[in-house]
């Protein structure tokens, strides 16, 4: 079995390559935020998880891709506002969602780009989409930066305040993954819905 030392990596993303294509399925977390003028931002995420549930905390982590000290502008966003909205990502979203992923020049608003609908949010400023069963309502807990150059991220970490669900995915008092039906991202341009369920009862 071949192995690799990250710290002898030519280029950092010959890791990359490696950790996306092992590290899978990986939800995507569809992030809106809003600038501090009030331009509408909307970005998807695959580093993306549950931190705790008491409090509710959920993280997800944008890789810097941009050059020098310029941020993504759903960092630079929360940076000033201190809010964003999660979407979950369905099948039906996918082409939408991944017209999102594009580098486009600042102030571009993606809602535009990708033709997903902007919902006023419950109790944050940010818009929820409309088209996504499930939105997640957050204000920044913390930002941790890791890395100073691309490939390092800044770290975010948010406290749920408002969770909105479409009645249609319950089924009495949990989500019904069929009726969700989400999808992850894998490698490269692959994505994956969810195959084969089964359960394992916890020793």
């Amino acid at each position: 079995m071949p192995e690799f030392n990250p710290l002898l990596f030519k280029d950092p993303k010959e890791g990359y390559r490696l950790l996306t294509g092992a590290v899978v399925p990986r939800p995507i977390a569809l992030v809106s935020t809003l600038s501090a003028t009030g331009s509408r931002n909307l970005a998807p995420f695959s580093f993306f998880n549950v931190v705790c549930y008491n409090p509710m905390i959920v993280a997800f982590f944008p890789l810097r891709f941009k050059q020098g000290e310029e941020l993504k502008d759903t960092v630079t966003n929360i940076k000033e506002t201190g809010e964003f909205v999660i979407s979950v990502v369905t099948e039906a979203m996918a082409p939408a969602v991944n017209a999102c992923s594009g580098k486009y020049p600042h102030g571009v608003d993606e809602f535009d780009v990708s033709g997903l609908t902007p919902v006023p949010s419950r109790i944050v400023r940010p818009f929820r989409v409309k088209e996504s069963p499930v939105q997640f309502e957050c204000r920044l807990h913390k930002m941790i930066p890791f890395g100073e150059g691309e490939g390092g991220c800044d770290a975010v970490f948010g406290e749920v305040v408002q969770i909105g669900v479409d009645e249609s995915i319950m089924d009495g008092s949990r989500i019904d993954i069929g009726k969700l039906n989400p999808v992850a991202r894998l490698a490269g341009a692959q994505w994956a819905t969810i195959g084969k369920i089964f359960e394992l009862e916890r020793p």
